[in-house]
């Protein structure tokens, strides 16, 4: 079952093991336990401990005193103090994060973001996005639909602002982001696949280009039990009078 290919059997074992619970298992799911995996894999009960213990370093499985060993929940890191996609981010993290599904709205009624924008029809692009394959977010992003024409046709890549970028030449330099906590509603419960009013986490995030002119408002839900934010703070210099 395992190559002679130089690399340590524990480490083959750990790479079979996280392909089986990334195919197989969801968050807090157990694993079989370590004699299972032993008769499974054909190798030797330290080999399986030592495979388990590098799952455990990289924070993929957690051992519970007297009930097995669980898949955790995998919360990911977003930057907060610079300006790119969330596909790229989660790349970076050796994440993948996809699109379940995607709406094209347009909005030329009263609407508060066309203000944000000072613009007079809005193209809102609506997704949900899977992380590794669990759901994870609700995305809403705005635009100024004379500065994106045809983009609902043209569309087809993960990542909208690599999107932008290339087909459009629009780029971010500078944003504004509001983080806030909510419940999540029976509609938002049911596509995230989590109970009503599990808790929510709100990304709200005005955009700007070079010039300083407001160019994107994104509505970001996601999950709360599968993020954490990053910000750096600095000490405020004083000044002396």
């Amino acid at each position: 079952m395992f190559d002679k290919n130089g690399i340590p059997l524990y480490i083959q074992l750990k790479n079979k093991l996280l392909k089986d619970i990334r195919e197989n298992y969801k968050p807090n799911d157990i694993i079989p336990a370590e004699g299972e995996i032993e008769k499974l894999y054909n190798v030797s009960r330290i080999t399986v401990r030592r495979a388990i213990e590098e799952l455990g370093k990289e924070g993929i499985l957690v051992k519970k005193q007297g009930k097995g060993t669980f898949v955790r929940e995998q919360k990911i890191l977003y930057d907060a103090n610079s300006i790119g996609s969330l596909t790229q981010r989660l790349k970076k993290q050796n994440h993948q994060l996809s699109t379940a599904s995607i709406e094209f709205e347009i909005i030329k009624d009263d609407h508060i973001v066309k203000e944000l924008l000072n613009c007079d029809i809005l193209l809102c692009i609506k997704r949900f996005r899977l992380l590794d394959d669990v759901p994870f977010a609700l995305m809403l992003n705005y635009l100024d639909i004379n500065t994106v024409p045809n983009l609902q046709k043209n569309f087809k890549i993960e990542s909208l602002y690599t999107f932008l970028k290339n087909e459009y030449a629009l780029e971010f330099f500078t944003a504004q982001e509001t983080v806030s906590a909510k419940a999540a509603s029976k509609d938002e419960a049911k596509r995230l696949d989590i109970e009503e009013k599990h808790p929510l986490l709100s990304l709200q995030r005005l955009s700007f280009d070079k010039h300083s002119k407001p160019v994107e408002f994104s509505d970001l839900l996601i999950k709360a039990d599968m993020y954490k934010h990053k910000i750096m703070l600095s000490q405020e210099k004083v000044l002396s009078i």
